[in-house]
């Protein structure tokens, strides 16, 4: 039977695990709390944005959408998986041992649908997608390259994001205001989470480590860490390409609600929709209900209003961009999650497999 890593005790829920019941039911309780506290942020900003609009607008705006302003905002969502799912390929080429573009794009769905379902700043998902190409039978190693090659990538591209939106919205004095409220307390965390990955990952415990080992909550994820393998981790070309791909995900993000906003009948500056949605985006990141629900609408209709979109616009914009985003996504998710998490429970119940080692090495029992 093979042994449960690190990873997989640390998150009972995205698989089989021998948690105590009332642990269990803690955590479900916990679950439904923050869902109902998104659903309850969500209609406030419904009702907020109705209160200043009229209402037969805003249901007029849906009716009368553009459709091909639609289906070219679908077509940009649908993109974004391809560039998410491109950074794992990216790793995995790298380390000889690639996987097709569907997997990775499967992957990419299953992951968004757990990081939804089980709000955890993306450990969630990441779990997932570790278990699953370790399933694909992707060494341990380079599995890990990838959860920092990934992990370091976003956070660098938010930084470069925020950088980018205080650049071009200098010449307005509001969106500035409001872009450096959100810079100033994240930039110097993504800096040091960044930073951090890469320099940690495939080394032994060093004075560093050893400190911040101290910590629980960061004991096995460093232990992990080790288990990456440094080459992949800490190749400048690598790194440069996920950053890439991560700046895709940004820009076909903000295409979509830009598009969504012109299938509504509305304008809006590029730049300004840029600058909207890495706000909104940062404070999906910081929500604690699941996918940032209600933060993520309350700061896209907001900054969206700032930069002259009527709110009936921007409210509609939102809500189509977050059908699109985060709840159409779900029932493939759905299915491509089980499908996963089944394969794996299947594979710890497989006799005469034992886990040795730090990379995932097996013998027969």
């Amino acid at each position: 039977m093979r042994s449960e890593t690190p990873w997989e005790n640390d998150i009972g829920a995205v698989g089989p695990g021998t948690d105590a019941p009332d642990k269990v039911a803690s955590r479900t309780r916990g679950r439904w709390l923050t869902w109902l506290f998104g659903f309850a942020m969500l209609g406030a900003v419904v009702l907020g944005a109705a209160h200043f609009s009229e209402g037969r607008q805003f249901v007029g705006l849906a009716a009368h959408a553009h459709p091909h302003w639609i289906a070219l905002a679908a077509l940009f969502q649908a993109l974004t998986y391809l560039a998410q799912g491109e950074i794992w390929r990216l790793v995995t080429r790298a380390g000889q041992v690639p996987v097709s573009i569907a997997t990775a794009y499967r992957l990419s769905v299953a992951r968004l649908f757990i990081d939804q379902a089980l709000p955890s700043a993306g450990l969630s998902g990441t779990i997932v997608m570790v278990k699953s190409l370790q399933l694909q039978g992707i060494p341990m190693p380079v599995v890990m390259a990838g959860v920092v090659v990934d992990t370091a990538s976003c956070y660098a591209t938010y930084v470069i994001g925020l950088v980018a939106s205080l650049v071009v919205s200098l010449p307005h004095h509001q969106a500035t205001r409001l872009v450096l409220l959100v810079a100033i307390p994240f930039v110097p965390l993504a800096t040091a989470v960044t930073v951090g990955f890469r320099t940690l990952a495939g080394r032994p415990a060093g004075p560093l480590a050893r400190r911040l080992g101290r910590f629980r909550f960061l004991r096995r994820g460093l232990a992990l860490l080790e288990q990456a393998n440094p080459r992949l981790s800490r190749a400048p070309r690598l790194f440069i390409q996920a950053c890439a791909c991560q700046l895709a995900v940004i820009l076909l993000d903000t295409a979509t609600i830009w598009a969504l906003i012109l299938a509504l009948g509305g304008s809006a500056p590029a730049w300004g929709v840029f600058v909207s949605f890495m706000i909104s985006t940062l404070s999906r990141l910081i929500g604690i209900a699941p996918g940032g629900l209600g933060a993520f609408e309350a700061a896209s209709v907001l900054t969206l209003r700032v930069i002259g979109t009527p709110i009936p616009v921007a409210l509609a914009a939102t809500l189509l961009f977050r059908g699109m985003s985060f709840w159409l996504p779900l029932l493939p998710g759905v299915l491509f999650s089980r499908r996963y998490m089944t394969r794996s429970a299947a594979h710890r119940r497989e006799p005469g497999q034992i886990q040795v080692g730090t990379h995932g090495s097996t013998v027969n029992s």
